[in-house]
C-alpha cells in the first residue's frame, strides 16, 4: 500500500503562521513564546516585561495597544 501524505489541519497552519509573526516592538522574529492578541498584535516576553507597567493595571490581563482588547496573561 502506498503511503498517503497527512494533511496539516487548519488549526496547526494558523499556529505555525502565528509563530512567524515578528514582535511589533523590537522586530525579533521566530519567537518561541509571544503574547498575541486576536487582532494580530504580537509582543515578545522581553518587550512585555519592559512595557507591562503601561499595559496592565491588575497583573492578570493586558490591554492590546492596537485594538484595546483585554487579553489574559495565562496566569489564572
Amino acid at each position: 500500500m502506498p503511503r498517503t501524505s497527512k494533511k496539516i489541519s487548519s488549526y496547526k497552519l494558523k499556529k505555525m503562521k502565528a509563530q512567524e509573526e515578528p514582535c511589533h516592538c523590537c522586530g525579533k522574529g521566530e519567537l518561541f513564546f509571544a503574547y498575541r492578541c486576536r487582532c494580530g498584535f504580537t509582543m515578545c516576553q522581553d518587550c512585555m516585561a519592559d512595557n507591562v507597567w503601561g499595559m496592565t493595571c491588575n497583573g492578570i490581563t493586558w490591554e492590546c495597544p492596537d485594538c484595546s482588547e483585554q487579553n489574559g496573561f495565562g496566569n489564572q
